[in-house]
């Protein structure tokens, strides 16, 4: 399972169902975004979308749930991004060398 697969469900219930609108969301092509929720499906041995033909209708009752957790794994990934800038950061003010007298005159 990747991060990306889970942007990309999320993406699909954010847009209604609509993977056309999810991926021009994402900045991606349609078929890229369908094979990765195959995948996604494959990997978990479940459906997470009912299906009327090729139209997604609605999700499954472990689609739901597997979409909550997904948010919440994003929004973790989403804090330790943020974690690792804010300490970069610091890292980076903390090693800037002191001004001496002589460089202040």
């Amino acid at each position: 399972m990747k991060l990306q697969q889970l942007k990309y469900l999320l993406a699909i219930v954010d847009n209604g169902l609509n993977i056309t609108a999810a991926a021009e969301r994402l900045y991606t092509s349609q078929p890229g975004v369908s094979k990765q929720l195959k995948l996604l499906e494959e990997e978990l041995g479940t459906k997470l979308f009912e299906r009327k033909g090729k139209c997604l209708v609605g999700t499954t009752a472990v689609g739901e749930k597997i979409v909550e957790r997904a948010r919440l794994v994003m929004r973790e990934v989403d804090q330790i991004r943020s974690l690792a800038n804010f300490v970069t950061a610091r890292e980076l003010e903390e090693s800037r060398p002191a001004a001496t007298p002589s460089q202040m005159a």
